[in-house]
């Protein structure tokens, strides 16, 4: 059973926190794993750029018969924009 929360260790800060639990050990990570992680950014564009990603992410769709997601069109874009290689 857990034991319950100290109030003192709470307002002392996680310093006090810290010292009570120990750290745990570090795991490895692969580096292909790290290379797939994305990062969430939220962008305005304008209504008539969004209903073309919405079909062309449908096309795409029922051509490969794999989901293709509209962040996989903007990675794409930006990756030829940039020159740079993607997945």
């Amino acid at each position: 059973m857990k034991a319950k929360p100290n109030l003192e260790n709470f307002l002392a800060g996680g310093a006090a926190a810290a010292a009570e639990n120990p750290a745990p050990a570090p795991v490895s990570v692969p580096t292909a794993a790290v290379n797939e992680q994305r990062r969430t950014k939220s962008i305005r564009i304008v209504p008539a750029l969004d209903m073309f990603l919405k079909e062309e992410a449908f096309r795409r769709t029922m051509a490969s018969g794999k989901r293709v997601n509209e962040s996989d069109l903007i990675e794409e874009a930006l990756a030829g924009y940039f020159k740079i290689a993607s997945k």
